[in-house]
């Protein structure tokens, strides 16, 4: 087998179960694909690169939480205001985990912590 077969062959998404003690339930995180990460911040951002995060944390939610059980995804694009409005501190969690999870640095795991609409640059930094 190749080097890039074996690579494409890897299951490489990091995965955690967290438990959300406000809803009394555990989830899985997921981390998010290079695409999804992409889309989700691109979506966010504004003309000058600014990532909104009330507009990212409900897509980190959508696309990374899943029942633990079953795999399937909890919720869907058309539970994003539902989602914020539940508990900032269990979401703030959940953000935190798929943040790291898809390789964002400390930095933009912190800011994306705060009650911010909008954080300078992008969101994201390398390790």
């Amino acid at each position: 087998m190749s080097l890039r077969d074996r690579i494409i062959a890897v299951d490489d998404l990091q995965r955690e179960i967290v438990k959300i003690d406000q809803w009394g339930v555990e989830v899985e995180v997921r981390g998010m694909s290079g695409a999804a990460r992409a889309a989700i911040v691109q979506d966010a951002a504004d003309n000058n690169g600014n990532v909104n995060f009330a507009k990212m944390m409900p897509e980190v939610v959508v696309t990374c939480v899943y029942d633990p059980t079953t795999g399937e995804p909890v919720f869907t694009h058309a539970d994003k205001d539902t989602i914020m409005s539940k508990n900032g501190a269990a979401l703030e969690k959940i953000n935190t985990v798929a943040m790291r999870l898809s390789g964002f640095g400390s930095d933009a795991i912190d800011v994306a912590g705060k009650d911010s609409s909008s954080t300078p640059n992008g969101g994201s930094s390398s390790n």
